[in-house]
Parts: C-alpha cells; structure tokens; sequence
C-alpha cells in the first residue's frame, strides 16, 4: 500500500467515526442507537477493496462505540461493520461494479451489506439481552440501513471523483 492510499485508508477510518458519532439516535431498548455510519462503511468497502474496507469499517465503527460511550458494542461492531464492508468489496468484484455512476448492481451490494448488519445487530441484540429487546430495536436498525444505503449511493459520485483524483495526482508526481 502507498503513504497516499494508507493517509487515506486514515482519512476513512476517521470519516467512518466520526459519521457515525455526529447523529445518534438512542434506541433505550438496547443502549444503542441509530447512525449513519455505515454510509462510510460502504463508500469504504468500495473504495478500498475488502481488507481497507474491514479496516475502515470494523475499526472506525468500533471506535465510534468507544469514544462514544458504547464500548460494550466495540468488539460486536467491529466484525459486523468489517463483514458488511467485506460483503460490499466482494460483490462489488464479483458483479463488476463500476465506482464512478450509480447503477442497480452498486444499489444491491449496499442493501445486501446493510441487511448482514440488521442481522447481525438482531443477533447480538438477542445474545446480549434477549430477543424482545432486539425486536424493538429492529425498525431503527432498518431505518438506518435504508438511510444509510440512499446516503451513500448519492455520495458515491463525489467520493469516486475525489479519490480518483487524489491517486491521478500521484501518477503525475
């Protein structure tokens, strides 16, 4: 990996904390709460492949939780967040999604994605408190997959146009 790609793979793991940190929505039934981290998450996965995606990902997310005050959620996070990127970076290769317009194929990666983590939210929920309690939490979780998948199909453009321009930059250096 270059010092561009790293200071950027840096950049994502801070954009997906501190996206994720900026509006939170507690859910009381769970001690958790709605964000729009995962809009990051996303544009990370796709970005930056599979591992940069789970480092984006997993790590920004988890770190959300503990500057936060959510480090009960850190560890659960981490993989959830990390899978979901995983789930984008590799469909993404195996449908050849292209990264500089929106298209159905980009749209599906991020609503699969984000239904994995409405899972796996739902399956830790259940784990760490009980089922009743994750099925409360379940609409916000829904909610935030939705909102989150629209954000990042809008923002893709942009984000596609500022990375690519960054690393033409180190191509003519």
């Amino acid at each position: 990996m270059k010092i561009r790609d790293f200071a950027l793979l840096a950049l994502f793991i801070a954009l997906v904390a501190v996206s994720t940190m900026i509006v939170r929505v507690p859910v009381p039934q769970t001690n958790g709460y709605l964000n729009l981290g995962d809009s990051m998450v996303l544009l990370a996965a796709l970005f930056f492949g599979p591992v940069g995606g789970f480092i984006a990902g997993g790590i920004g997310s988890a770190l959300a939780d503990i500057l936060g005050g959510y480090p009960q959620w850190a560890l659960w996070t981490l993989f959830i967040k990390g899978i979901e990127a995983l789930i984008v970076a590799a469909m993404a290769g195996i449908l050849l999604v292209r990264r500089d317009r929106i298209t159905i194929k980009l749209v599906l990666c991020f609503i699969v994605a984000t239904a994995w983590m409405v899972l796996g939210y739902f399956t830790a929920e259940t784990i760490m408190y009980d089922q009743k309690a994750a099925l409360a939490e379940l609409p916000a979780n829904i909610l935030q997959a939705a909102g989150s998948t629209v954000l990042a199909t809008l923002l893709m453009p942009v984000f596609h146009r500022i990375i690519s321009s960054t690393r033409d930059e180190k191509r003519l250096s």
